[in-house]
């Protein structure tokens, strides 16, 4: 069962600049960073009262993050939901033809195309 909000993922070009003004503007709180170069990109999820967000900056020019901001520029990326069985979850979205664009054990990410234009990733808590 879909269980709530995880965070909001942006696409930004420079995650120290964006902090910055988030910290300025609404005081965000950086919650930790990780690198993922075979992805192509740095995570930062960031604390913004209750809500978090996931600020996503390219690492190189390959992978879905330099491609999402070559194509769209800074942004909104995805909504990640929190799930306490994805493996129930999963089956039952694609029992109303949603598709699962990619999937591990803990993540799935639901195309855009088949969930109303929006990207959801799905993560078991």
């Amino acid at each position: 069962m879909i269980k709530g909000l995880n965070h909001i993922g942006l696409v930004v070009r420079n995650i120290d600049e964006t902090l910055m003004l988030l910290s300025r503007l609404f005081g965000a709180q950086e919650i930790g960073r990780k690198s993922f170069p075979e992805l192509g990109q740095t995570s930062c999820l960031v604390a913004i009262g209750e809500l978090k967000y996931e600020l996503m900056e390219p690492i190189g020019s390959e992978g879905v993050v330099p491609k999402f901001l070559a194509k769209y520029g800074e942004g909104f990326h995805h909504i990640s939901l929190l799930s306490d069985d994805i493996n129930s979850e999963c089956a039952d979205f694609e029992k109303k033809g949603v598709q699962i664009i990619t999937r591990s054990d803990k993540v799935a990410f639901l195309h855009p195309k088949t969930s109303g234009g929006i990207l959801y990733e799905i993560v078991e808590e």
